[in-house]
C-alpha cells in the first residue's frame, strides 16, 4: 500500500481542524448576561453586530455565529425592558411625589389655620421655617379671608436647582369652603432627609397665595443662591385672577388688609 494512503493531505487536514471561536462573539455574549446594568444591553448588541460581521467575512475560518446572535436578541430584548422598566418607575416616582407635596401643602395650612403652629413649621424647610408670628398671621388671613382649605391640586411643575439641592416650583390651585377657588405658587425642597429615602419628603421654601385686590400672601423665603438658574414661578392667567375675583364674589369673603409676612 502506497505512503501516501495512511496518511491525509494538507487540504483534508485542514478540512477536518476546528473552527476558531470568534472571542469578540463570546465576549458580546458573556457582555449580554449582566443584566443588571442598562448600558450593557446595548453594549452586547453593538459587540454582536460587529462580531457577526467579521464572522460573515471571514469566509468560514472563524466561528461563533450563533453566539453573536443570541448576544444581539438578549441585549436588545434587555434594553427595551429596561427602557420600559424606568419610565414606568419615573412616573410612579413623581406621582408619589406630587401626592406628598399635596398632603404637605394641606397639611400646613390646615394646620396654620388651625393655629397648631409647631405642626405647621414641619412643613418648612429648616432654613425656611417663617417665624412664629408670620405663621400665626398667615393661619388667621386664611380663615378670615378664605375658610376651610378641602382640596389642592398641582400645575406646571418644574424642576430646579442642583443635585445635591434639588427644588421643585409649582403653582397651586386651592379651593376653600367657603371661599372657592383660589391659586398660588409654592417651591419645595427635596434634599432627601435620610440615606434610605426613595422618595424624599417635600418641605416648603415658600408658599404664595393670589387673592386680588387684597396683598399677596406669602410665607417662607427661597434661599439665597447666586448660581441657581431659578425662574419665577409664572404669573396667573388673567382667567385665573377672574374666577378668583368671581369665587370672592360668590363666597360673600369679604376682603381684608391683613397679610403674612413680608
Amino acid at each position: 500500500m502506497s505512503r501516501s494512503s495512511h496518511h491525509p493531505t494538507n487540504a483534508a487536514q485542514a478540512a477536518e481542524a476546528p473552527v476558531p471561536r470568534s472571542q469578540l462573539a463570546l465576549a458580546a455574549f458573556i457582555t449580554s448576561l449582566a443584566l443588571c446594568c442598562p448600558l450593557t444591553g446595548m453594549v452586547s448588541v453593538f459587540l454582536g453586530f460587529l462580531a457577526h460581521r467579521r464572522i460573515m467575512a471571514s469566509g468560514g475560518r472563524l466561528g461563533g455565529r450563533r453566539l453573536a446572535l443570541a448576544a444581539i436578541a438578549i441585549g436588545t430584548a434587555s434594553t427595551v425592558i429596561w427602557l420600559f422598566s424606568w419610565d414606568a418607575f419615573g412616573k410612579w416616582y413623581l406621582e408619589a411625589l406630587e401626592d406628598r407635596m399635596l398632603i404637605t401643602t394641606q397639611s400646613m395650612i390646615q394646620d396654620a389655620a388651625q393655629g397648631d403652629l409647631a405642626a405647621a413649621s414641619l412643613g418648612f424647610d429648616a432654613a425656611s421655617t417663617p417665624d412664629q408670628p408670620d405663621l400665626a398671621m398667615f393661619g388667621l388671613v386664611i380663615t378670615e379671608r378664605f375658610g376651610e382649605i378641602i382640596d389642592v391640586k398641582l400645575k406646571d411643575a418644574a424642576m430646579r436647582g442642583n443635585t445635591l439641592d434639588p427644588r421643585m416650583e409649582v403653582r397651586l390651585v386651592l379651593e376653600f369652603d367657603p371661599g372657592g377657588i383660589r391659586y398660588g405658587a409654592a417651591a419645595f425642597s427635596l434634599r432627601a432627609r435620610a440615606l434610605d429615602d426613595l422618595i424624599p419628603q417635600p418641605k416648603f421654601l415658600w408658599i404664595e397665595i393670589i387673592d386680588p385686590p387684597n396683598p399677596l400672601l406669602r410665607l417662607g423665603s427661597a434661599p439665597v443662591d447666586k448660581k441657581s438658574d431659578a425662574e419665577p414661578p409664572a404669573e396667573p392667567t388673567e382667567a385665573e385672577l377672574n374666577e378668583t375675583a368671581e369665587a370672592v364674589g360668590r363666597s360673600g369673603v369679604g376682603p381684608s388688609e391683613e397679610t403674612a409676612g413680608p
